[in-house]
This record gives C-alpha cells, sequence and structure tokens, in this order.
C-alpha cells in the first residue's frame, strides 16, 4: 500500500511539468540546438532495391538530406552551438567483395569471341559488382553525398564515424564542420573526409511551415593503389546540396526533402536522391518518425524507383 502511494505522488508531482513542457513543433526546431539541451536519435533501415529486397538492413537511414542518420548524439554547448556524434552499423545478406568491382574477365587470345567484359565499369578493365550495384553501377553507397563502400572481409559493417560542430550566425544561417572516419575498408574506397555545410531554415509560419536548404564540400584523402577499386588519386572532391519543405499540423509533421551531388574529382556524373518522412512528437521530447527514400531518380542503369529503401527512427530531447 505504501509503493502505491509513493508510485501514486510521484506521478502527480510529474503531472505540473509534464502539462509545462511546451512543444516545440518539428517545422519549427532551430538549426542549432539551445544550450544545455541533448539529443539522442535512433534511425533503423532496411534496403528494398529491384532483386535485392531485405539484402542490407541495421543502424542507418540514409534519406536525402540526413547526414548523421544512425545512432546520433548531438548537444547545445554554448549559445548557437552545437556538437555530435553519429555511427552507422549494417547487416548484409552477402559478404562486402560481392557487392564491390571485380576485375576483367582474362582475355584468351588463342580463342576467338572472348573477351575482356568491362560493360558498366567505370574504369576500364573493371566488371560491376556480382550483387546489387546500385544505380551508379560500382556499388556505391551515400550518406547524402558522401560516398563509401561496405566492407569485403564480413557482413556486418561499420559504416562510418563521424563528428561535427555546427554554429549559428543568424536564426536562419548557420556553419557546419565534420570529420568523417571510415571504420572499415574497402580497397581504399572509404576514405577519412571533412564536410563543411551551411545549413540553412526559414519558419515562414510558426507551428507550420518551414523550409530548409543546405550546401556542402566533401573533400577525402586517400592511399592510392593500382588493385580493384583502389583509388588512383589521393584527394576526393564532392558536393551536395539538399532543399526540402516542412509541414506540421499539431504534433504530426511531414518533410519533403530533394538533393542534388556528384563527384568533381574524379568525376562522377550526378545523382538526385529523394526522400519523404512522416512523424509525430507523442510527447514535448520525443518523436517518432518513417521515411521513404529513393537513393537516385537519374540511374545510369535501371529506374529510379529501383533504389529505394525503408526507414524508421525516433529522437529524444532532454
Amino acid at each position: 500500500m505504501t509503493r502505491r502511494c509513493l508510485v501514486l505522488a510521484a506521478m502527480i508531482l510529474c503531472l505540473p511539468t509534464v502539462a509545462g513542457a511546451q512543444t516545440v513543433y518539428w517545422s519549427d526546431r532551430p538549426i542549432v540546438q539551445p544550450k544545455g539541451q541533448r539529443e539522442v536519435n535512433l534511425d533503423l533501415s532496411v534496403d528494398l532495391n529491384k532483386g535485392a529486397l531485405g539484402e542490407t538492413f541495421g543502424v542507418g537511414a540514409g534519406l536525402a538530406g540526413d547526414r548523421y542518420s544512425g545512432l546520433h548524439f548531438s548537444a547545445g554547448i554554448l549559445k548557437n552551438f552545437e556538437m555530435g556524434m553519429a555511427i552507422q552499423f549494417l547487416y548484409s545478406m552477402h559478404k562486402g567483395a560481392d557487392y564491390a568491382l571485380r576485375a576483367a574477365v582474362p582475355v584468351d587470345p588463342t580463342r576467338i569471341g572472348r573477351f575482356s567484359d568491362v560493360t558498366g565499369a567505370e574504369v576500364p578493365g573493371l566488371r560491376p559488382p556480382r550483387l546489387n550495384a546500385g544505380p551508379e553501377g560500382n556499388g556505391t553507397r551515400r550518406i547524402a553525398g558522401l560516398p563509401y563502400n561496405l566492407g569485403s572481409d564480413s557482413q556486418t559493417h561499420l559504416n562510418p564515424i563521424t563528428i561535427y560542430a555546427r554554429y549559428a550566425f543568424l536564426p536562419q544561417l548557420g556553419l557546419e564542420l565534420a570529420l568523417i572516419v571510415p571504420i572499415e575498408q574497402n580497397g581504399g574506397n572509404n576514405r577519412p573526409s571533412f564536410r563543411l555545410g551551411v545549413p540553412f531554415k526559414w519558419i515562414l509560419s510558426p507551428g507550420l511551415l518551414s523550409v530548409h536548404a543546405q550546401p556542402d564540400l566533401i573533400v577525402g584523402f586517400a592511399k592510392t593503389g593500382t588493385g580493384v577499386g583502389e583509388p588512383r588519386q589521393t584527394a576526393f572532391v564532392s558536393y551536395f546540396v539538399d532543399a526540402g519543405v516542412t509541414l506540421s499540423l499539431a504534433g504530426a509533421f511531414l518533410d519533403v526533402t530533394l538533393g542534388y551531388g556528384g563527384d568533381a574529382y574524379p568525376y562522377n556524373r550526378g545523382y538526385l536522391p529523394m526522400s519523404f518522412l512522416l512523424g509525430y512528437t507523442i510527447l514535448p521530447h520525443w518523436d517518432v518518425y518513417a521515411g521513404v527514400s529513393l537513393d537516385n531518380l537519374v540511374p545510369k542503369t535501371g529506374k529510379g524507383s529501383d533504389s529505394r529503401r525503408l526507414s524508421l527512427g525516433t529522437s529524444i530531447r532532454f
């Protein structure tokens, strides 16, 4: 009886706090967290690529504008200054080597009709991956423009760890710098990289509508090599920009984001991801959401709907 009274008393004491907590709607969230506030995000996803449904899944979303999917922790350290860290953990039904470029078929000069099959390869003398080559035809995956590959030694993958800092010059405009460190290697393709971004958000109607955008420059470095899939250039330069609109209605929210990016050096033609996010703020400091993304609407092979994924996530602020 005493225990029940204590529990009831605790609930009564908590009611004013819960009732007094004010919900900040998704469309009104600032680009930098307030000083002293912390947030944890957890994203789960599964690939629904044509011919490879459910082959890759785990902690990590990959929505068009989500630079820090997976397990993401962030905090407002100072006024207008935020720091955070994110990591992805994926599992694939096959080893990463099956998603990597392959060496060309050796030419047999003694037999007519035998030749090296290099169709679809970016580098002369290489063939596309054996499985799930993706919209770029070479097994490349992207996190908001950042290219990476699944490691070749196992079916479990850690890609990558990202540490970032963001400062807001104005409520609508900020500057972001991130260090991206790959956990697993794949012939040198997963490079340590820096991301420089300029986040922008404009609240058109408080509690109802806002727009957001962010252009990024990504610079990476790697050890060169002559092996299959190894980089031929030490430096790597890529660019990415996304823009979207967020609509809130009470606790529910909808976000539609479209991105565009490309590799400037070594050159790789542009790609066009798109995502739809639907969620609900259950409590003032707790959100749940689900999203569908198309990795590239202008793929090199196949249709824009062939490479897609489903994401589920939650975020808690404290």
